[in-house]
């Protein structure tokens, strides 16, 4: 699953990424929670551009609960994503995800090379709100001791087929990115409070502040 991430890339890089034009400055994330606006990238027409859609599609009009993941094995089926996967998929650009691997236990999961994360999304747009989900798939290698889930990132040079492509070709690119893609760090579980957001959260906290109840950590660092 994917149930928090950071988005603290600049409008530069994602212009260079993804070959968009870009005209407002994106003010950088470091704690995007469900029901709050991220920065998507999708096609409109023949073009690609960047907007601001909401996390999450609410189950029902009389909860709270929302849907804020699809997973790779099911999208293609389901019948609340299969219409998206087919004609409106897009791409969640990240720095960074969140996991837990216990209550008040997270980490910050990145790419090594520091850079953007293209996390395969569908976009769900009811009348005039763009809502979207983030695909996730099983989790590879050391990352499943952190949880079993984590996003579909994309490769270098899947983003376009990705938007544009064919169902059966987006299908094709629904592949476990690999452990040895990313890094990983304990972090503050500050992370798991909603109103806080300042770049400390992907801070790597220090052996004297990691909890005395939590798993073996020397078998999750990359």
């Amino acid at each position: 699953m994917c149930g928090r991430f950071a988005s603290a890339m600049t409008s530069e890089e994602l212009m260079r990424r993804f070959d968009i034009t870009i005209k407002e400055n994106i003010r950088p994330r470091w704690n995007v929670a469900p029901s709050q606006n991220a920065t998507v990238i999708c096609r409109d027409g023949q073009q690609t551009i960047a907007i601001s859609a909401t996390w999450g599609q609410p189950i029902t009009s009389v909860n709270k609960t929302m849907l804020i993941n699809a997973r790779m094995e099911t999208a293609k089926e389901k019948p609340t994503f299969s219409s998206a996967f087919v004609s409106s998929r897009c791409i969640v650009v990240g720095s960074g995800w969140y996991e837990w691997s216990a209550p008040k236990t997270p980490w910050h999961i990145h790419l090594c090379d520091g850079g953007v994360i293209a996390m395969a999304g569908l976009l769900l747009r009811r009348g005039v709100k763009s809502r979207f989900v983030i695909i996730t798939s099983a989790a590879d290698g050391k990352l499943a001791k952190i949880h079993h889930r984590q996003p579909l990132v994309l490769g270098a040079g899947d983003e376009k087929e990705w938007l544009g492509g064919t169902a059966y070709k987006a299908g094709a690119l629904c592949k476990i990115a690999p452990a040895s893609w990313f890094n990983w760090h304990r972090v503050s579980s500050d992370v798991g409070e909603i109103a806080v957001d300042h770049a400390d959260l992907v801070t790597p906290l220090k052996a004297d502040e990691f909890l005395t109840t939590k798993p073996a950590q020397g078998d999750l660092f990359a």
